[in-house]
């Protein structure tokens, strides 16, 4: 699936999880987070984080992201939602468990956000840390206080995705991110090298 697919349907994916699609168990501050889920099919969650810097030589860590989750692993959908019996737009051929999210609110603005420069980084797991899955430089202008970025590919993994920065007004910004695991991943991503 190319980027703009992936971009395209993702508003419809969040509005999903929104209804019921059960985002709740990962939504908050990162600073709440609660453990993290693992489905039990090999969809381990990815840690996230805001870095310094940009892809793919990111650097510190500046605000912990709550962990981008599967979503075949996130349980029951609420009473009364159910999932789409028809794909959506753009998303022929894409399980739900290919499909990654996470919504964590970062005790920042956008435009504090955007005045250094940063990068979105997701991580293949807590145990593999140094295995970079998906990144995406926060760049760009907002247009009515949202700005969505690219996270492309790393090492081979198969997941590219989008995220959503949306400034709420009140010092804080929500950062939505979907990753959509594209194909088969060719065995486990290797390390990206640290210095």
């Amino acid at each position: 699936m190319d980027q703009r697919s992936i971009v395209r349907t993702f508003g419809t994916v969040v509005l999903l999880l929104a209804a019921g699609f059960g985002l709740a168990p990962t939504s908050g501050f990162a600073q709440e987070a609660t453990p993290a889920m693992d489905g039990g099919m090999g969809t381990e969650p990815h840690p996230a984080h805001i870095h310094a810097g940009s892809c793919p030589d990111v650097g510190d860590v500046v605000f912990p992201l709550i962990d981008v989750v599967h979503m075949d692993a996130m349980g029951t959908p609420m009473a009364g939602v159910e999932t789409p019996a028809t794909p959506m737009a753009g998303m022929e051929g894409v399980e739900m468990g290919d499909i990654a999210v996470s919504t964590t609110r970062v005790d920042a603005s956008l435009e504090d956000i955007l005045a250094a420069e940063h990068a979105i980084n997701v991580h293949l797991s807590a145990e593999e840390i140094g295995t970079y899955i998906a990144c995406g430089d926060i760049t760009g202008q907002p247009t009515d206080g949202q700005l969505e970025i690219a996270l492309e590919e790393q090492n081979d993994s198969g997941y590219e995705g989008t995220a959503r920065l949306t400034d709420t007004g009140d010092g804080t910004t929500t950062v939505d991110i979907m990753l959509v695991m594209g194909g088969d991943m060719a065995g486990t991503p290797e390390a990206t090298p640290t210095e």
